[in-house]
């Protein structure tokens, strides 16, 4: 991922949690050997900065009909992000219970002229998303030499 000359990037991390550079040059974050989040910079594009309603929307048509609840949503001071229940619904027809679904995290960060997009990955926990949740809203830049 690149930063602007004479600045890197900055996430807070959850304990035990390390960052590296992924595919694409998306930074990806998580516990030794897995990714919990990817982060994506859009350099310039801090103007772009979806708000959660586009963030629900966006991911709502992606999936084209796939089960989703949203569980929650921020918008606040440069930051926004909605967290989904993915497959959320009910368990087999015949038993009648419902299934927990999967959670998942879209975020946004506007910061200085740059956006940054964060994605929880497949298979995070409950506890991982609310991690990868500060994270990404902490993302900051450091001046250094």
């Amino acid at each position: 991922m690149d930063a602007r000359q004479g600045r890197g990037v900055k996430v807070p991390l959850a304990d035990g949690w390390s960052a590296r550079l992924g595919k694409e040059q998306s930074l990806t974050v998580g516990p030794a050997g897995r990714a919990v989040l990817r982060i994506d910079l859009r350099p310039g594009a801090a103007a772009s900065r979806p708000d959660s309603a586009e963030l629900i929307r966006l991911f709502t048509a992606a999936l084209d009909g796939g089960a989703l609840a949203v569980t929650g949503k921020k918008d606040q001071d440069g930051y926004s992000w909605a967290t989904f229940r993915l497959g959320a619904g009910t368990g087999r027809r015949d038993s009648g219970a419902a299934s927990a679904g999967e959670p998942a995290l879209l975020g946004a960060k506007a910061l200085d002229e740059d956006l940054f997009l964060c994605a929880s990955q497949p298979g995070a926990t409950d506890a991982e998303v609310e991690s990868a949740a500060r994270a990404c809203e902490g993302i900051s830049y450091s001046v250094g030499p």
